[in-house]
């Protein structure tokens, strides 16, 4: 199978590369290609640094859109702090009651800032539109005029599910005939040997099945993590290529996705960075599956509205997106940060800083709010949840003394600063508890319920204040979620895609309540990664551990078992104020059953018993996408010849194009 002549594709190096005679008929293919070096000069974090131009990709109303959502949230908290002042200003406010007022501005303000995303994004839902880089427009994705490389770092992973992900990308690509545009590296940093030969064995099978050329790189020193890896690609070979694909260990995306991000970057060559939204598939364990209905059924808002007021100033999670190499190459030569560890050293969380510099280097940076065929996976257990959170919270916690670098757009610091904000809400949730219990122990005539439980009486008027900040507050945490529910509940083909309205409604309310237990769970583990990063105490780079049956109570205990005492302990403490343990019943008892909730929802029998219960259920659960449906079912043995490479031919792309308009 020959190229034209006169066609772009045709090079030599292409058909030396593509063409299966001639790219087994040498023996052995190279793991890697011939160096294409791109310099990557390291940034300076200096005040004195200069932004580069806005990008031609912002929206033309972001002033507007911004000054919309900030304005409101602004009254929200307003509304809050006036509400909390009416309720202690009963007997005049103590210095302790002024603490209290202190600490619960911070998550007031970001519970106020979701709130307004979210009804942004239901408007954006509703409305229709909120695509300003037509990625998910109807025409079918163009023929890609440039080359891109898909990336795979690997960390002492699963090698066979791994490459099995990587081959159900291939062949999705190879569906459009669009493989000798894409090459595949797998970049590692394993550390286990054993691991290492069974990850080059799979990538030798690999190579043998895929359309697309598929090279493999392992590091003997790790500097720098993950973004030391994808550094010493790009200064290696990353000349060769104008976009990069990053990917996680546990990234799925299909071909018409892939090509759609290809498009939209050649469309709009201002764009430095277009950030997907992945879906969580495969959950087993209940803990998974919960996260997985979670974030399939709320998110959705979520995203819409985070997209409408973030612009071309965005942020990045690290994976699943589509980066030019170029501006990455610019912009995004980490430096080491000053100090020792684990403040200083190598960055830990890159990617967040990473849009922050593509942004200062005049590149847009944006998210694709509707854009499907992008998955990911969720952490099977609390625990695991809990180590990973441990790492991102070291590494926002990093970003601390960035705020102040030169050149960064407000809206970059705005999200480092909501980064850092994610982890010192939990310490800062805690100490509002304990002054909040502090205050009710020195003063308890002022507080409603002991009204109600010593003299049989109550203030309605306190009553009302009481009332409003439970609505005001329950509205901003659940209304999201709410919002979520409601554009699935009220549109008759998704409402049947999570399993009808029973199932939603039922998903809901058990998600909700689940949620609720957990969350305190997690402002103890939130609080101790911090006392542990503010000591000095380094989380390190560990295996993930990606799939779970149950775990042993013995793990369970060692792990959780200290949040299950102080649980225990701060009811025996309260039981002498019954009005405090009827307040703080949530928080006592998610305290209190940490590691029995841990245990249940580490089960996979358990996530099982719920998926038949009709619980939990996700579109892509009840009808997996094909690129999924291939990545399950496992990289192929090794070919006895070597597969066809494909073409993309007008002919074939009229058959395509076909296709898709028959089956619309």
């Amino acid at each position: 199978m020959r190229f034209a002549a006169e066609d772009r594709w045709a090079s030599a190096t292409v058909l030396e590369q593509y063409d299966p005679q001639v790219r087994y008929g040498r023996g052995r293919v190279a793991d890697l290609p011939a160096e294409t070096a791109l310099d990557m000069p390291v940034q300076s974090m200096a005040r004195d640094v200069e932004a580069g131009a806005k990008p031609k990709s912002t929206p033309s109303d972001i002033v507007r859109r911004r000054a919309l959502l900030f304005g409101f949230a602004a009254l929200l908290l307003a509304l809050a702090y006036a509400i909390a002042f009416k309720a202690v200003s009963r007997e005049g406010i103590s210095p302790l009651e002024w603490v209290g007022l202190a600490l619960i501005g911070p998550p007031y303000a970001v519970l106020a800032c979701w709130f307004c995303s979210s009804i942004a994004g239901l408007g954006v839902l509703i409305k229709g539109g909120g695509d300003p880089l037509r990625i998910n427009a109807a025409a079918w994705p163009a023929r890609p005029a440039t080359r891109t490389a898909i990336l795979m770092p690997v960390y002492n992973e699963d090698p066979e599910a791994v490459l099995a992900r990587l081959w159900a990308m291939d062949a999705s690509l190879a569906e459009y005939g669009a493989n000798p545009q894409f090459d595949i590296f797998i970049l590692s940093d394993t550390t286990d040997m054993a691991v290492a030969k069974e990850e080059y064995a799979a990538f030798e099978r690999l190579r043998a099945n895929a359309a697309s050329a598929v090279y493999y790189r392992r590091r003997e020193a790790n500097v720098g993590r993950k973004a030391g890896n994808i550094a010493d690609w790009v200064r290696r070979f990353g000349g060769a290529y104008e976009q990069m694909l990053m990917l996680d260990a546990d990234s799925l995306m299909s071909g018409e996705t892939i090509l759609r991000l290809v498009s939209a970057m050649e469309r709009h060559p201002s764009a430095g960075l277009i950030q997907t939204l992945p879906l969580v598939i495969n959950g087993e364990t209940l803990f998974a599956r919960c996260l997985q209905f979670g974030s399939r059924l709320y998110s959705r808002v979520a995203w819409a509205g985070l997209s409408w007021w973030s612009g071309a100033e965005s942020s990045y999670w690290g994976h699943n997106a589509i980066i030019r190499v170029q501006a990455f190459a610019d912009c995004c030569g980490l430096p080491d940060l000053k100090g020792p560890r684990p403040f200083g050293g190598k960055v830990m969380s890159h990617d967040a800083l990473e849009s922050a510099l593509i942004r200062r280097g005049g590149w847009g940076v944006h998210l694709a709010p509707f854009m499907e065929g992008s998955y990911e996976e969720a952490p099977p257990t609390l625990p695991d949840f809990a180590a990973r959170d441990r790492r991102w919270a070291q590494g926002n916690i990093q970003h601390i003394p960035l705020l102040g670098a030169g050149g960064l757009h407000w809206m970059s610091r705005l999200h480092l600063s909501l980064g850092i904000m994610t982890y010192l809400l939990s310490p800062l949730w805690a100490l509002s508890l304990v002054v909040g219990v502090a205050a009710r122990v020195l003063m308890s005539e002022k507080f409603l319920t002991v009204d109600l439980i010593k003299h049989h009486h109550i203030d309605w008027s306190q009553a009302g204040v009481l009332l409003a900040a439970i609505g005001l507050t329950a509205t901003m945490l659940f209304g999201p979620k709410l919002m979520g529910a409601a554009v699935v509940l009220f549109n008759a083909k998704e409402r049947k895609a999570f399993g009808g309205a029973g199932a939603i409604l039922g998903g809901v309310l058990v998600e909700t309540l689940l949620s609720a237990l957990v969350a305190p769970i997690v402002m103890m583990t939130q609080t101790r990664a911090l006392i542990e990063i503010m000591t000095g105490q380094d989380s390190g780079w560990k295996r993930q551990r990606r799939e779970c049956d149950r775990l042993p109570l013995v793990e369970v205990w060692a792990h959780m078992g200290w949040i299950s005492f102080v649980g225990l302990a701060a009811y025996v403490g309260l039981s002498y104020y019954p009005d405090l343990v009827f307040w703080m019943a949530p928080i006592l008892l998610g305290l209190a059953c940490a590691s029995l909730l841990i245990y249940v929802t580490a089960r996979a029998d358990w996530g099982l018993k719920a998926r038949r219960e009709g619980l939990f259920l996700t579109p892509e659960e009840l009808q997996a996408p094909p690129i999924v449906r291939k990545a399950q079912a496992g990289l192929p043995a090794m070919p006895e010849t070597p597969p066809a490479a494909p073409i993309w031919t007008q002919q074939v792309e009229l058959e395509l194009r076909s296709a898709r308009v028959a089956s619309r």
